[in-house]
């Protein structure tokens, strides 16, 4: 069905120039595109229509074109095609063109629906100059997730001869977002607030506000800008939450107090982010067995750790700072590592 087709425009783009003669070769800068207008749309629910372009930009002499579309048919299905006006904006009133649908399937394959069309100028001389639409397409929205709009094996040609000489020109892809995309950070906490160059976790809560399930990433920074760790998200279920967890080593830092911060995503289709950010609480670098930040080990650090001796998380007297070497339970061991510490004091 293609070949035959295309073999009819080609015979009758050959035709019409011989009868017409060829334009000159034009030199053409090369910013022509042929992209998906909108690029973007976003919001839309299971049952809405809409309609998106494939417009070409920039490009002299056009005398033909060509594309191929696919769309992931589990969310979309394509109802209409049209031809765009832009080539019917040729100069002379007489001037015709040739549409030709050689594919409009929307069960392509088990996971994409395809288009193939193509159109040409008939009998006229030259082509057409400027920015317009080729074809407008119209889709139903079948379910809620995310689709491409992939533009695939396009083709601009001019008038020149000898016909066939192909316009360079980029492609832009579309995309089409079906439901709400909106996850958020709602807890960022640390597992202690002062450290000796111990490893400190940092538990991130996490939550899909949206109505699509969503894969993304989050990421913990210290003062707002540097990151410490990236932890993927898979497949968080709609109003879905969980805890993320990552870890910050502060044997890398310098002595100092850490702002710590979270960020989720970004994701596409996303139109409310100012919830992807939390920020709170601070870790402190400190030397080893200075469990209160003030740059000195003494009976007050031995005091502390002695306080919460014999004891885990979830008990009454757990103190994080204490655990020094990160096993849930503060015993000898740690009381043995700020005892060895004894006396120093933070140059």
């Amino acid at each position: 069905m293609l070949s035959k087709n295309l073999t009819r425009i080609l015979i009758l783009l050959i035709t019409s120039m011989i009868f017409w003669g060829a334009s000159p070769l034009i030199v053409r800068a090369q910013q022509t595109r042929m992209y998906v207008d909108p690029p973007t749309i976003q919001g839309l629910q299971v049952g809405d229509t809409f309609q998106v372009n494939i417009t070409t930009a920039d490009v002299t002499d056009l005398w033909a074109w060509q594309f191929t579309l696919y769309y992931k048919n589990a969310v979309l299905n394509a109802t209409s095609l049209l031809e765009g006006l832009f080539l019917k904006t040729h100069p002379d009133p007489s001037a015709t063109t040739l549409f030709v649908i050689a594919a409009f399937n929307d069960t392509y394959s088990d996971t994409y629906g395809q288009i193939i069309v193509a159109c040409s100028l008939v009998a006229v001389h030259g082509g057409v100059n400027g920015t317009g639409t080729l074809a407008t397409i119209g889709f139903k929205v079948k379910a809620e997730g995310n689709s491409p709009l992939t533009l695939s094996e396009t083709k601009l040609v001019d008038s020149a001869e000898p016909f066939g000489k192909l316009i360079p020109h980029t492609d832009t892809n579309g995309n089409v977002f079906v439901g709400v995309h909106d996850i958020a950070v709602t807890n960022v906490k640390t597992s202690k607030t002062i450290a000796g160059g111990t490893i400190v976790y940092i538990n991130v809560t996490v939550e899909n506000h949206g109505q699509v399930v969503e894969t993304f990433n989050v990421t913990a920074y210290y003062n707002q800008t540097t990151a410490i760790d990236t932890e993927p998200v898979t497949n968080l279920a709609i109003s879905g939450s969980t805890v993320v967890t990552l870890s910050f080593d502060t044997s890398t830092v310098p002595k100092g107090i850490y702002a710590i911060s979270a960020t989720a995503g970004p994701i596409l289709g996303e139109s409310s982010t100012a919830d992807n950010n939390y920020t709170d609480g601070t870790v402190q670098k400190a030397m080893l067995g200075d469990l209160n930040g003030d740059g000195k080990v003494n009976i007050v650090d031995i005091s502390i750790v002695a306080a919460a001796f014999n004891t885990r998380p979830g008990d009454q007297k757990w103190n994080p700072n204490a655990d020094i070497d990160n096993n849930a339970v503060i015993n000898i061991v740690d009381i043995t590592k700020v005892a060895k510490e004894f006396g120093k004091v933070d140059p």
